[in-house]
C-alpha cells in the first residue's frame, strides 16, 4: 500500500528499522511521529513569515520617508539630491520585492504542509514544498541570514523526517514533476508580490539619474532565475 491507504501505519508510529544500528539509535532517541514533525515545521514556517512581515513593514515605512524626500527635493529644485534619494528608493523596493516574494512563497509552502496533515500524501504534497523551501531560502542568505538559517534547518528536518517515515521510499526531490510543482509555487508567489508592489508603492516623479518607474521597478524575481 502507498499514499493515503498506508498512511495511518506511518502517521503516529515509528517505522520499522532495517539495521541493528538504526534500531539501537531509535531505541535510545526515537524520532517523533511524522505528523508532529510536519506540524512543528508548519509552525516554524509561520514564525519566519511573521519575521518577514515585520521587516516588510519597516521597509515600507522607510520607503515612504524616502519618497517624501524625493518630492521635497524636487520642490526645492535640488534634482541631484532628488536623484540620490530616488536611487535609494529603487534599492529599498528591490529588496522589498524579493522579501515579499519569499513571504508569499512561504505561505504556499505552509499550505502544502497543512494539506499533507489533512490528506497524508507525502510524495504529492510535501516534496514540492521541500524543494521550494530550499530554493526560496537562498534568496535571503545575504539579506536576512537568521531567517535563511532557520528555513534551511526546517528543510533539512523535513527531508530527514520523510526519509524516516516513508519506509525508505524517499520522495524524488529532483524529479521533473516535483521540480515543476516547486517552480509553480515560486512563480505564483512572484506574481502576487509584483501585484502588491504596484498597488502599495507609488511611482516616483521622473528624476534624471534615477529609475523612471521605481514603483514598478523590477527586481530579482524569485524562481525566475533558477
Amino acid at each position: 500500500m502507498s499514499g493515503i491507504e498506508s498512511w495511518p501505519k506511518r502517521w503516529s508510529e515509528e517505522p520499522k528499522r532495517d539495521t541493528i544500528a538504526e534500531k539501537v539509535k531509535n531505541f535510545i532517541s526515537p524520532p517523533p511521529p511524522l505528523k508532529r514533525q510536519i506540524m512543528i515545521a508548519s509552525y516554524r514556517v509561520a514564525t519566519q513569515m511573521n519575521k518577514l512581515d515585520y521587516t516588510l513593514s519597516k521597509l515600507q515605512a522607510y520607503d515612504r520617508q524616502l519618497f517624501e524626500k524625493v518630492v521635497n527635493s524636487l520642490t526645492e529644485g535640488d534634482r541631484s539630491r532628488a536623484a540620490m534619494y530616488a536611487n535609494e528608493v529603487a534599492e529599498v523596493r528591490r529588496m522589498t520585492k524579493v522579501i515579499m516574494t519569499v513571504r508569499y512563497a512561504l505561505e504556499k509552502v505552509k499550505l502544502r504542509l497543512d494539506t499533507t496533515l489533512i490528506m497524508g500524501d507525502v510524495n504529492a504534497d510535501l516534496a514540492p514544498a521541500i524543494v521550494a523551501l530550499k530554493q526560496v531560502a537562498g534568496y535571503l542568505r545575504g539579506t536576512m541570514p537568521d531567517v535563511f538559517t532557520d528555513l534551511m534547518d526546517i528543510d533539512e528536518e523535513l527531508q530527514t523526517a520523510v526519509t524516516q517515515y516513508t519506509s525508505g521510499a524517499v520522495p524524488m526531490l529532483d524529479n521533473e514533476f516535483v521540480t515543476e510543482e516547486a517552480q509553480k509555487i515560486l512563480k505564483e508567489a512572484s506574481i502576487v508580490a509584483e501585484q502588491r508592489m504596484k498597488q502599495e508603492f507609488p511611482e516616483l516623479p521622473s528624476v534624471e539619474g534615477a529609475p523612471a518607474s521605481t514603483g514598478q521597478q523590477g527586481s530579482a524575481t524569485v524562481g525566475a532565475s533558477k
